[in-house]
């Protein structure tokens, strides 16, 4: 699914919809302003928000995510090489990766920086780092720290170091690929940095503050029984594709892995097959050395086919995983842009209350049309009237208080209405970054398949062709102890290329089958 497939679509809304353009005017208290002046609507204010001196992180980490949108993606290659395993006595063993990477971005030291050594837990101190840094930006997940069909092998074998070492390579090279994870000081310290814990500890006061379990639950909470009330067709396209593509993956995945279970099968069974010619080999000593050739034929092509369904399992159906995986990251993005638009449209409502709540306010003590209700409104003004000055005091804090509180919150609707906008805009880059990266790890990973089996049976055709001669070179026995009876009873030798005799019917052909072959012939 492409991008480009939007335009066709009509984003435009209806001029009677009231989240179709929101334009904040100048807050005037006396004015005759209603609340329809205020009704929420996606489009980005005009107006300027006040921010809380106290939240100026939160409003950094937006403008920094927005700001270069536009920006081209510059030439970044990172290289993942050479695992080594370090022990020490103080703490566990661990594997360390060197890093290699080639950039034109100004910001590094040099075009080819020195290679660095980097650990998994330094891969998941950025992973973190740009998470908090990119709210709003799909962040490439990391391989799973404790995969079973990882550790089958102990995760200190070369199949797991294997397989880790290229989910980490997808995930550095999602990052080159990205305009702004790429620019990020947090990727260049990752990337070049010698005196790399240092730098992480100084960087690490720059980022902004994590919220709190209990911030986190209350807002996951107050979210999941809460529906957008606009919701954009782009984004609710968006998430049928990645929710199709996952069940597509999810299909591959699992007939991939009955693939690769029957060649592991098969390869078991070529190997016992070689096993049993060679079994044979030791009773027919007349042949046996063209028998154990064989065998070893049989073996070697059975390594081949396991080596093939190993080398799949850890390229292609690897890429499976971590494509699901990055489908998920995208998913939570998606919902997280969600909840900036609940959020905007309920301060919205609540901004709309306040401006009922206000003109209540101006419109007491006006007369009803009502006589009846005018005099009952006359009686009671008369009673508060009469409770003094304390009463009119109390009145006038309320109304200033509201007056307040409308100000703030006029502010904070144009905020949330500015970020919303923003974040969908970032969104459909996010998703278009995505969609190239997709299709070019789909790619590699098909090829990767396509040759694993171009190889496998190259190797195969060499193998059987290598055997062929050694069959064909068998001589057989004149088996003299295999004849009995007369003496004079002689085999016919016939040669390969000995012409046969052409038969001639000496008898004539009988009337009744030439009659009943007749309307035949």
């Amino acid at each position: 699914m492409s991008m480009s497939g939007y335009d066709s679509v009509d984003w435009s809304s209806s001029n009677n919809d009231i989240y179709s353009s929101y334009d904040s005017p100048a807050f005037n208290p006396f004015s005759s302003t209603t609340a329809a002046d205020y009704e929420p609507n996606p489009e980005p204010s005009t107006s300027t928000a006040t921010f809380p001196t106290n939240d100026s992180s939160y409003q950094d980490e937006y403008d920094s995510s927005f700001k270069h949108q536009s920006e081209p993606i510059e030439y970044m290659k990172i290289t993942i090489s050479d695992p080594q395993k370090h022990d020490n006595t103080l703490q566990a063993s661990y594997i360390t990766y060197l890093i290699t990477t080639k950039t034109t971005l100004r910001t590094f030291a040099s075009q080819s920086p020195r290679p660095v050594r980097r650990r998994f837990q330094d891969f998941v101190w950025l992973y973190q780092a740009l998470t908090l840094e990119h709210t709003t930006c799909v962040i490439p997940p990391l391989p799973e720290k404790h995969r079973m069909t990882y550790v089958k092998g102990g995760r200190f074998s070369n199949a797991f170091i294997e397989r880790r070492r290229l989910g980490l390579q997808w995930f550095l090279d999602r990052i080159a690929c990205h305009p702004l994870l790429q620019k990020s000081q947090f990727t260049r310290i990752f990337l070049e940095a010698s005196d790399f814990q240092s730098d992480r500890l100084a960087l690490s006061t720059q980022l902004p503050e994590t919220a709190t379990l209990l911030e986190s639950l209350t807002d996951v909470l107050m979210n999941a029984f809460t529906k957008v009330t606009k919701p954009d067709q782009r984004f609710i396209d968006m998430r049928d594709y990645v929710d199709k593509l996952e069940d597509n993956l999810n299909t591959v995945e699992k007939l991939f892995s009955r693939i690769v279970k029957r060649q592991q099968d098969m390869a078991v069974d070529y190997k016992n097959f070689g096993w049993s010619i060679r079994e044979i080999s030791t009773l027919e000593l007349d042949i046996d050395m063209p028998l154990r050739q064989f065998a070893e034929t049989a073996e070697s092509y059975s390594g081949s086919m396991r080596d093939m369904a190993d080398r799949q399992s850890i390229l292609f159906m690897n890429e499976l995983h971590e494509l699901l995986a990055y489908c998920e990251a995208v998913k939570q993005v998606l919902r997280k842009r969600d909840d900036s638009q609940i959020d905007f449209e309920e301060l919205s409502v609540y901004l709309q209350r306040g401006i009922h709540e206000r003109d209540r306010l101006v419109r007491e003590g006006s007369a009803s049309d009502n006589p009846k209700l005018a005099e009952v409104e006359l009686r009671i003004q008369e009673v508060e009237y009469g409770l003094g000055f304390v009463f009119v005091l109390c009145l006038l804090i309320r109304f200033f208080l509201l007056l307040l509180f409308a100000q703030q919150l006029e502010n904070e609707v144009a905020r949330t209405s500015d970020i919303t906008n923003n974040f969908s805009d970032q969104m459909t880059t996010e998703f278009e970054t995505f969609e190239k990266a997709k299709n070019a790890e789909l790619k590699d990973g098909l090829a990767a398949y396509a040759d694993s089996h171009i190889d496998f049976y190259k190797k195969g055709i060499k193998a059987w062709e290598d055997i062929l001669p050694v069959l064909e070179n068998i001589q057989l026995g004149d088996a003299k102890g295999d004849t009995s009876g007369d003496e004079n009873t002689a085999v016919p030798h016939v040669t390969p290329h000995e012409s046969r005799p052409t038969t001639t019917l000496t008898e004539p052909f009988p009337a009744e089958m030439a009659a009943a072959t007749e309307g035949v012939w």
